[in-house]
């Protein structure tokens, strides 16, 4: 018999940190996602398990699933690296050569 996995299993599953998971589905029975916020909260984990902070330390910066439902954590932006201008580029190369500064 097929194991039926629901929409909070599916969101544990694909969580980097496993960590209190009995908080976890508090904080999502309480929330109680449809397939939509489920579905936009897995997009969101797709991007922010990359993002600086969360690989930063082995992952120590990941906040529990709890905190990440409590916190609507899936509608945070992507933390983006800042933007040089071409002068800023050529002192960059300058001091760090070519090779190193994209």
């Amino acid at each position: 018999m097929a194991e039926l996995v629901t929409d909070f299993e599916l969101v544990w599953k694909s969580y980097p940190r496993r960590v209190g998971k009995g908080a976890a589905r508090k904080a999502w029975a309480k929330l109680q996602p449809d397939t939509a916020l489920v579905q936009q909260m897995l997009d969101a984990l797709h991007w922010q398990r990359h993002q600086p902070q969360w690989l930063k330390d082995g992952g120590t910066f990941i906040p529990h699933l709890a905190t990440w439902l409590n916190q609507e954590r899936w509608s945070d932006e992507p933390v983006t690296l800042p933007q040089f201008g071409e002068r800023s580029l050529r002192s960059l190369k300058a001091i760090y050569g070519d090779s190193d500064v994209h």
